[in-house]
């Protein structure tokens, strides 16, 4: 209004200065700041030798407001020349956000800046207000009704302004209460089942704010009227409908009450079901995926699972874009419905060409070949879903997207669009820090998983600690044939010390090597072979227990072993770090061969399985076990290869190796120990655990973070007690499993990942070692 009352003012008091047509012999602007001349005077309808009179005065001043550079413009007449006096709006010399948090600030910047409000552009009042408006309804559809944004605007030097927007996001509404009215065969409590949202208090669901159930949102809301409708046509009732629904808010506007008014109508049959269009001679296939029969109570489910089967069995022959539709009959006399799946294949669709993205280091080679869907080959849905799930699983990109992309005019060509985003898979590191494992550590570790681009693993690495140092070079070829077959060279040195901290009373030396090479039997199977040289010094305290000076006296205190191993690994996980579902399974045999100086074998399987409940929370399932024993001229497993549990990679809350039998102690002259019993492992290994993944509290960016509900269980046994050790029982007894729940958190930072944990044990006995917080943390240079 100020800015049209000024206008006006300025025309007429123009306009009155003009009294004759003139020739109009130059133009002067002055107040002119960051505004060009040449902006200025394109603007105009005038230029420098038209004749001009009074009755254009307005239109002059008309197109400088128009340009949105002015908040006030003058126009006046000085002999031939007309002189135009200006005001400039005030430019925006930055925006800042302060408050927001379930909206990133790059998000509002760059909502802003599309709209003109960002640094640099001219300040407008109100583009700001309707911004302002906005942002509050986005807020409110969050479910957030106290939201309020309230701007500070500071004026500067040189015409410019600081805009600050100070958001209170407030909290989000919640579920206090869900009615249904109209309901006469379902009671009210089966549809608050079918329903996502949750209420706050209630008793068959005291865990609902785990998963934000209880939260209030306006796409909540659509998606809970959109199961309602599901709920009833699932069930046949296709004159089921939503007559209105009501949402409430307190006034305090954080509890909402929602009722939905219901008609139900009754339930319908069905009545006949067939397969019309062009079934592409696949007459009898597609039939069969027809798993419903005449009479049975209709459900929409039942009909669209098969819609899905037969979209995938032509999509699985070329038919990429294949769609099928559904037709329903309904007799309200009959309560029953006649259905008919009307299938439209459309043409085969063939692979235009498949364009790799976003690899900024990774060969194309490198992506390409873990594609199961080719070039001028038919597109198979199945075979673009397992290339994005090997894709996912390399570890080299954090974001892998696939799509298929139409030719323009073609409808049986589509080229295909690999995008990925790239994690940094080249790292030299070099670490001085702390475990609760092992102490203080240093560690330098030059690591390649994808090492120039060609996907080789690279990998060398010294780490020095309070228990022992420990080099190794290692690499791989995951692809030294085009087949697919992968192999891979091991060199390495472990020296082991006595410490407290593993209560250990003996010490090795191994140096080796090993060579291996893996077959690829499926898609999500593969297997490996390796054979491996090792040459072992042993060393013993003087008050080692029984079971290890025994096995000195028996072998010596010198090996050289030569071993082979065959494992198999399952894989169809959709990630690694980060992976929400899928399953993991490896089982190894490790044979110590008559070859060497010693002769044993050691059975391990390891498995886990990912559930997704939604895109924030995961539960996983794991287990480890194993098995070792002797075999020819050794009747037991080396006591140096048994199994330990307890700690950060095993059962939480107990002290790393900690569980499981205690060993012999050796006696002194007067029949003394010379030591106190300490763990000694055991050659069976019985562990299994769950967790539930949430997201990371306090953190925007979840990416680099993964945290974790936990609950652990295990421990070690033996079926190879010396006679007379009371402190071990032969074989597995199920009652001395350990317990222990906690939290996990781990942080892939770039120097290096930082884990912490803290853990309960439930069921600790006398004389266990327990810890309730372990972390592992570095400090690169």
């Amino acid at each position: 209004m100020r800015l049209a009352v000024a206008a006006l003012t300025a025309m007429l008091l123009s306009a009155g200065a003009f009294a004759d047509i003139f020739q109009l012999g130059s133009i002067q602007v002055n107040g002119l700041q960051r505004v060009s001349l040449g902006s200025v005077l394109r603007a105009l309808p005038i230029q420098e030798g038209d004749q001009v009179d009074s009755d254009d005065a307005q239109d002059w001043i008309r197109a400088l407001y128009q340009t949105g550079y002015f908040t006030d413009v003058r126009a006046i007449r000085d002999g031939d020349r007309l002189v135009f006096e200006v005001t400039e709006r005030p430019a925006i010399a930055s925006v800042e956000f302060r408050g927001n948090r379930t909206i990133p600030s790059d998000t509002l910047e760059r909502v802003f800046s599309d709209v003109g409000l960002a640094e640099g552009e001219i300040y407008s009042q109100s583009l700001l207000e309707g911004l302002e408006l906005e942002l509050e309804r986005q807020y409110s559809s969050q479910g957030r009704y106290n939201a309020t944004v309230t701007p500070t605007i500071t004026p500067l030097t040189l015409n410019r302004v600081r805009v600050e927007l100070v958001i209170n996001e407030g909290p989000v509404a919640t579920i206090d209460h869900i009615e249904f009215s109209g309901n006469r065969v379902f009671t009210s409590e089966e549809l608050r089942m079918a329903l996502q949202m949750r209420e706050t208090n209630s008793a068959r669901y005291p865990f609902q704010w785990i998963a934000r159930r209880n939260r209030f949102g306006q796409a909540q809301l659509s998606g809970d009227i959109a199961r309602l409708e599901d709920y009833y046509f699932d069930r046949g009732y296709l004159d089921y409908r939503l007559e209105s629904h009501q949402v409430s808010i307190s006034d305090n506007k954080s509890d909402i009450t929602l009722i939905y008014n219901l008609a139900e109508g009754e339930p319908y049959d069905l009545s006949g079901i067939r397969l019309t269009g062009d079934l592409v001679g696949l007459d009898e296939e597609l039939h069969r995926l027809v798993d419903v029969t005449v009479g049975e109570r209709y459900s929409r489910v039942a009909i669209t699972n098969i819609q899905t089967a037969i979209t995938d069995a032509l999509g699985a022959r070329g038919y990429a874009f294949a769609d099928v539709q559904p037709q329903l009959i309904p007799d309200r006399d009959n309560l029953t419905v006649d259905v008919t799946l009307r299938v439209n294949p459309g043409k085969p669709v063939y692979v235009n060409r498949i364009e790799i993205r976003g690899n900024t280091s990774t060969n194309d080679e490198v992506i390409r070949r873990e594609l199961r869907q080719l070039e001028r080959a038919l597109v198979i849905n199945r075979n673009i879903r397992q290339s994005r799930g090997r894709l996912e699983r390399l570890g080299y990109f954090s974001r892998v997207d696939i799509r298929t992309q139409r030719i323009e005019g073609r409808d049986d060509l589509v080229d295909i669009i690999v995008e990925v985003e790239e994690t940094p898979s080249s790292t030299i590191t070099g670490s001085v820090g702390y475990s609760d494992a092992t102490g203080i550590f240093l560690e330098g570790r030059l690591d390649q998983r994808n090492f120039q681009g060609k996907g080789y693993n690279l990998s060398a690495s010294v780490l020095v600690n309070e228990t022992e140092q420990n080099y190794n070079l290692s690499f791989e070829d995951p692809y030294f044939t085009v087949s697919g077959v992968s192999r891979g060279i091991e060199l390495f040195y472990k020296r082991t010390e006595f410490s407290a901290l593993t209560f250990s009373t003996y010490a090795t030396n191994t140096l080796g090597g090993r060579l291996s090479l893996g077959y690829p039997l499926s898609e999500n199977n593969r297997i490996n072979y390796s054979i491996g040289y090792s040459r072992d010094e042993l060393f013993l305290s003087n008050s080692a227990p029984v079971e290890m000076t025994d096995f000195r006296s028996a072998n010596g205190d010198e090996y050289e072993n030569l071993d082979v191993r065959v494992s198999w690994t399952h894989n169809s996980l959709n990630g690694t770090f980060k992976a929400t579902e899928g399953r993991r399974v490896n089982l190894t045999t490790e044979l110590a061969t008559p070859l060497g100086d010693l002769t044993y074998y050691r059975l391990t399987g390891t498995a886990e399985q990912y559930f997704p409940i939604n895109e924030d929370y995961t539960v996983r399932l794991h287990t480890r076990l194993g098995y070792g024993d002797g075999y020819g001229d050794q009747d037991r497993l080396p006591f140096y290869r048994n199994f330990y549990s307890g700690g950060v990679r095993s059962v939480r809350g107990f002290r790393p190796g900690a569980l499981g039998p205690l060993s012999t102690p050796n006696l002194d002259g007067d029949g003394d120990p010379l030591r106190a019993p300490s763990p000694i492992g055991g050659n069976i290994r019985v562990e299994y655990g769950a967790e539930l993944v949430i997201p990371t509290p306090l953190v925007r960016d979840q990416g680099p973070f993964r945290t974790s509900l936990f609950l652990d269980a295990g421990n070690v046994f033996s079926d190879q007690c010396l006679s007379g050790n009371v402190n071990c029982q032969n074989g597995i007894d199920l009652s001395e499993i350990r317990y222990a729940a906690g939290i996990d958190l781990t942080w892939i930072t770039p120097m290096a990942p930082l884990s912490f944990s803290y853990a309960w044990p439930l069921n600790a006995q006398e004389g266990d070692l327990t810890r309730n917080f372990a972390f592992t943390i570095g400090i690169a240079y």
